[in-house]
């Protein structure tokens, strides 16, 4: 029996999880000045993926700056739960998925990095 290997995550989440989370999002990011965008396998391959990815931008007139952490309540009223954030990403689980949200803008410094 050959136990030198790792376990690959369940390539469940399809397309229409990714649409369905970010129309959610949208629904209350983006009275905020918050706005969600698909990206990632869900897009560019074919087939179920691992998770959903999210990048995260901002009503540039609005809003000058965010960071993730700064809105986890409205997160979580969007059914996102296991909020994690480490600067640039923030982990999450979504009705059991993994969903990946990025903030290509974060000037948050944090003590340790994703994946210590």
């Amino acid at each position: 029996m050959n136990t030198n290997f790792t376990a690959m995550p369940e390539e469940n989440v399809s397309m229409s999880d990714g649409i369905e989370l970010c129309k959610i999002l949208y629904s209350r990011l983006s009275k905020v000045g918050i706005f969600p965008a698909l990206t990632g396998g869900l897009l560019y391959k074919d087939g179920n993926r691992k998770d959903i990815d999210i990048v995260l931008y901002r009503h540039r007139q609005e809003l000058s700056h965010f960071e993730t952490i700064e809105f986890s309540e409205l997160l979580e009223e969007c059914g996102l739960y296991d909020i994690k954030t480490f600067g640039f990403v923030t982990k999450a689980k979504w009705r059991g998925l993994v969903v990946d949200l990025f903030n290509p803008e974060t000037s948050e410094d944090l003590d340790h990095a994703y994946g210590e």
